[in-house]
């Protein structure tokens, strides 16, 4: 059953980006115990791994709203939620260990802390996501495949050009992120 324990919590605070309550693990257990009963150690686990990756918390990126807040009124997020916003922008997925173990420590709140956070996820090549899907969005590169210029006056302009263009853009884009540089430099460039 420890083990089991281990291994649900393991999964769960993976996919729900966040350490699993009691009452949560609780009721994934409850999966682990129905499918251990129907079968061996293994259909336990595999039926609460269905119920996590059923579960809303897994699907969706939920942010507490503090119970002190009125509708409508700014607040500071959690740590955790925090830990998921940075991720999911930078990298385009979940939070790594690393991350939500500063943020469930209530660390990630401490601006030296999530500095040195930030540039670690920079500097990790999943950090790419950043170029190639923000860039690429806020850059609106995906305009490039319905240019069709006039073959006369641009007769080198082909398709592999279109994609160079746009890759070209979204490097450029990676190394301001990478080397901390002025988000101007693509006006001037």
């Amino acid at each position: 059953q420890s083990c089991a324990t281990e291994i649900v919590t393991a999964l769960a605070t993976r996919a729900y980006r966040r350490p699993v309550d009691d009452l949560g693990l609780e009721g994934l257990m409850s999966f682990y115990a129905r499918g251990r009963e129907n079968g061996d150690f293994e259909s336990g686990v595999r039926l609460a791994l269905q119920a996590i990756l059923a579960s809303p918390s897994f699907l969706f990126r939920f942010e507490e709203l503090p119970e002190t807040v009125a509708l409508g009124e700014r607040y500071q997020v959690s740590d955790l939620d925090l830990a998921s916003r940075l991720s999911f922008f930078l990298w385009a997925t979940a939070p790594d260990e690393e991350l939500v173990r500063f943020a469930a420590s209530g660390q990630l709140s401490d601006p030296v802390i999530r500095k040195q956070q930030v540039r670690r996820m920079i500097a990790d090549p999943r950090s790419e996501a950043l170029s190639t899907r923000f860039a690429s969005q806020w850059l609106r590169l995906q305009d490039l495949a319905k240019l069709n210029p006039d073959a006369l006056r641009y007769p080198l302009y082909d398709a592999r050009l279109a994609v160079a263009m746009k890759r070209e853009t979204e490097l450029f884009f990676d190394n301001l992120v990478r080397e901390d540089r002025s988000v101007l430099e693509l006006l001037t460039a």
